[in-house]
């Protein structure tokens, strides 16, 4: 039963859904199940992996090592830290809005407390995670490609390119039977729910927002917001998961003074996960739906999704020289998702290459994004005595609502991008990237080409 509690809770923490050989920002080190087992005096069982951070520098998880014991003596007594730093220099060399001064440089770092409950001695299973971060400098997003599908999704986060300190997100994921898990608080949805072995991390995977998570969602589902959420796996090759949220941006307020009431409303969703293995191999097949009672106008979709001349038509219909679009009480997408290995090998399941795909809809009556498809694929060690690089190579199709006011000229954007994440050491990854975006913004704009180069580290 303790090893089934293991599996279930490892899976819950990672969203339920990357599949083995794909490197997750989220990720922890495993423990050895049996030391699970043994409960200490005055505390309480848990599920939950303890990261282990000694071992030589070119070895350990975390540059900074394990404090001379400490860290690893709080992280047994439930208490650990994780600090990363995402550094991202990016160059729009052709096309787009502009190419003058094309260069930005900018990151993020992250904070991270979890709060080990059964640990710490307080009650069994559950997991309390803090989560704070800083935004600095700029991106090429908006001002230089123009693009609807933002090249660095990360700049959005908390608020586009605004460099802030934000309280991001506060939950508490417990376990309420060895198949059935809640996550209450304040929380980024996409840790939950449409999760891809390929495409998934804006930090360690691809870095354009297509391939984070649908964009179809993006209009449901703020970045982050308080909710409820849970996952129940029935069988083993079956995993419903869902929630209920405010759909009010709560990266920078608590979101209690706007939780759940108009005009903001409420966002509900589920998504089922079939766990398949053709010939062996590990894959998922996911299907997602989503509906909001948020009142929305089709010029919105929220700071994720760029409507080029968003801010002019908004103007022009408060001053009635044009007609706004029509807001509506409600809406809502569906979307579908899947991850396939093609190949692993024998000695060593991390090791291998598969295809990925994403689609969505919606009635693009208050979406401005009608429809969305991506395709690609990724993969880990395909070149010999570099076992922990990781690759992908991807293409995704926009297609924007035709209730956006006609003279915007937007119609539909469609992009590829292709990485190469390299392990310089576990702490440290460094990742080129190249992206063509073509009709980007939707319209007439040439074709943009944008090279950059990101550096992910782990303290």
């Amino acid at each position: 039963m303790v090893r089934n509690w293991i599996v279930m809770i490892t899976v819950v923490a990672l969203a339920s859904a990357a599949a083995p050989g794909q490197q997750n920002a989220d990720d922890e080190q495993a423990v050895d199940t049996p030391a699970k087992s043994e409960v200490a005096p005055g505390k309480f069982f848990s599920p939950f992996p303890v990261p282990k951070y000694g071992g030589d520098l070119r070895e350990r998880s975390a540059m900074s090592g394990d404090w001379g014991g400490l860290r690893s003596r709080l992280a047994e007594d439930g208490i650990s830290f994780k600090l990363e730093a995402t550094q991202i220099w990016q160059h729009n060399a052709h096309g787009g809005a502009s190419t003058k001064n094309g260069t930005r440089y900018g990151g993020s770092v992250d904070y991270t407390i979890k709060l080990d409950t059964g640990r710490m001695g307080l009650w069994p299973g559950g997991q309390w995670t803090i989560h704070a971060e800083t935004q600095f400098g700029s991106s090429v997003n908006f001002s230089k490609t123009g693009a609807i599908m933002a090249p660095n999704f990360d700049a959005l986060m908390p608020t586009p390119d605004e460099g802030r300190t934000t309280l991001s997100e506060v939950f508490l994921t417990q376990p309420l039977s060895e198949k059935f898990v809640v996550i209450l608080g304040k929380a980024d949805g996409t840790r939950f729910a449409d999760k891809n072995a390929f495409a998934n991390s804006e930090k360690t995977q691809f870095m354009n927002a297509a391939f984070k998570a649908n964009p179809v969602v993006f209009p449901f589902a703020p970045y982050t917001a308080l909710g409820a959420f849970f996952v129940w796996l029935p069988e083993e090759w079956i995993t419903i998961g869902g929630g209920l949220m405010n759909t009010n941006d709560s990266a920078t307020i608590t979101g209690f003074n706007t939780g759940f009431h108009s005009p903001e409303g409420w966002t509900a969703s589920v998504e089922i996960d079939f766990n398949i293995h053709p010939f062996g191999l590990t894959g998922h097949q996911r299907f997602g739906y989503v509906y909001s009672t948020k009142d929305y106008n089709v010029l919105g979709g929220g700071d994720r999704v760029n409507i080029p001349g968003r801010p002019v038509a908004n103007l022009l219909g408060a001053i009635g020289a044009i007609r706004n679009p029509d807001t509506r009480p409600d809406d809502w997408a569906f979307y579908y998702n899947f991850d396939q290995y093609l190949y692993t090998e024998k000695e060593d399941p991390k090791q291998g290459i598969g295809v990925f795909g994403r689609f969505g809809w919606s009635t693009g009556e208050s979406n401005p994004i009608a429809a969305f498809y991506s395709l690609g694929i990724g993969g880990q060690g395909i070149i010999p005595n570099r076992d922990n690089d990781t690759f992908g190579l991807g293409y995704y199709y926009v297609d924007m609502s035709d209730n956006l006011p006609s003279f915007l000229n937007i119609t539909s954007e469609q992009g590829a991008e292709l990485y190469y994440n390299i392990e310089i050491t576990p702490w440290m990854h460094i990742t080129p990237d190249l992206q063509v975006i073509i009709d980007p913004g939707g319209n007439d704009n040439d074709v943009a080409v944008i090279y950059g180069l990101r550096m992910q580290m782990t303290f």
